[in-house]
């Protein structure tokens, strides 16, 4: 196999390895988010599913105005590369569960199987804000993270294998979603501002690690 196709797939497996915890971190909206929507917040006006759609409607309208800032920053010779870029998605993924550590923390909220334990006018509800807040800062993570991701891999891959390696994507996805279960038994377990700690510390050595090989892809990817 030649050095540069060699790589080539090492920078693509490099990348797969941190998107992984991303999409662990990310889709507990389908897991132990949902749970502390329905635990902790204040769902008088809004049923805890309903959050759900909250990704969604984010996506729909913050993409065109992600790409219009790209597209500013291409046009002034200021472009930031898809390494980068996945490097700040994963900073904004982890500033998201910092806030959320954050104001549990300043709550003082214990486990989730603590939390349910408590009279019901002991239990202190969060508004809805939080959620709001959360959400917002997942999906701009999300669309730094996801879309440009696919487009690396496309540029990397071997023309030849380019269609092994987009399913590769694909299943770095599956393999972040495997994790799941480790969020929800967290949530019963220990306080969740710890929980949402672990999270947000695993998205900051994301980080790390992407800053730390970003001259390394950038060369790959040209």
């Amino acid at each position: 196999m030649a050095k540069e196709i060699k790589q080539r797939l090492y920078a693509l497996f490099a990348v797969l390895g941190v998107v992984i915890f991303f999409w662990f971190s990310f889709h507990q909206n389908g897991t132990s988010l949902s749970l502390f929507a329905r635990d902790f917040v204040d769902t008088s006006t809004i049923a805890p599913e309903i959050w759900q759609a909250v990704n969604p409607f984010f996506v729909i309208t913050l993409t065109p105005i992600i790409m219009m800032i790209f597209g500013s920053l291409s046009r002034r010779g200021k472009e930031i590369s898809t390494p980068r870029k996945i490097a700040i998605g994963m900073l904004i993924a982890g500033l998201a569960y910092l806030f959320l550590s954050a104001y549990s923390l300043i709550m003082g909220y214990p486990s989730a199987a603590e939390y349910r334990e408590l009279p019901i006018d002991q239990q202190v509800k969060a508004g809805a804000w939080v959620l709001i807040v959360l959400y917002f800062l997942l999906t701009v993570a999300e669309l730094f993270i996801s879309p440009l991701g696919l487009s690396f891999v496309s540029k990397v891959a071997p023309k030849h294998l380019l269609g092994l390696c987009q399913g590769l994507w694909l299943g770095a996805t599956a393999v972040g979603n495997l994790l799941l279960w480790i969020g929800p038994l967290m949530y019963n377990a220990i306080p969740i501002g710890y929980c949402w700690a672990i999270f947000m510390i695993v998205c900051f050595i994301s980080m790390g690690v992407m800053l730390f090989m970003v001259k390394w892809l950038e060369r790959v990817a040209k």
